[in-house]
C-alpha cells in the first residue's frame, strides 16, 4: 500500500522497466538505453568491467553461449534513494534462467544494486554465489 504523501520514485519505475525488459531477453537493448557511457559493473565473483561499450561487447559474447533463455523470476525491486533528479540507488532481486550450449545451466539467484546519475546507471554490483 502506498501512502498518498509518499512521492513516486522515477528511479523505481526505471528499475522495474529495466528488469522487465531483461526478462523478455532485451539485455543488450536495456544496456544501450540505461547505462552511462562511463558505467562499470562488478560481478559476484569480484570481476569488474569498465565502460558501456565494453560491457555490451561482453554481454553479446556471453549471449552467444546461451542455448535457451527461460526468462527471469523477479522477486523484489526497491529504491534505496531517489533525489527526484535521476540520482540514487535501486535494487532488484531475481533469478536468471538459461541453458547453455555446453549443457550447463546459468541460473544464478542474484541481487543487482544500481547507482544512478542523471537518469543513467553509472555503477552496478551483482551479488550472487559464483558457484551457483
Amino acid at each position: 500500500m502506498t501512502d498518498a504523501a509518499t512521492p513516486k520514485s522515477e528511479l523505481l519505475e526505471m528499475q522495474r522497466t529495466f528488469v522487465k525488459r531483461c526478462a523478455k531477453g532485451e539485455f543488450v537493448e536495456v544496456m544501450e538505453d540505461y547505462y552511462a557511457d562511463d558505467a562499470y559493473q562488478i560481478e559476484g565473483d569480484g570481476s569488474r568491467r569498465e565502460g558501456k561499450a565494453n560491457m555490451i561487447a561482453f554481454e553479446k559474447q556471453f549471449l552467444t553461449q546461451v542455448q535457451k533463455f527461460h526468462g527471469i523470476d523477479i522477486r523484489s525491486i526497491a529504491v534505496a534513494s531517489d533525489d527526484g533528479k535521476g540520482n540514487g540507488i535501486t535494487m532488484a532481486e531475481y533469478t536468471i534462467k538459461a541453458d547453455m550450449i555446453d549443457g550447463s545451466k546459468f541460473w544464478p539467484e542474484q541481487v543487482q544494486v544500481s547507482t544512478w546519475k542523471n537518469g543513467k546507471i553509472i555503477a552496478l554490483r551483482f551479488y550472487y554465489d559464483p558457484n551457483f
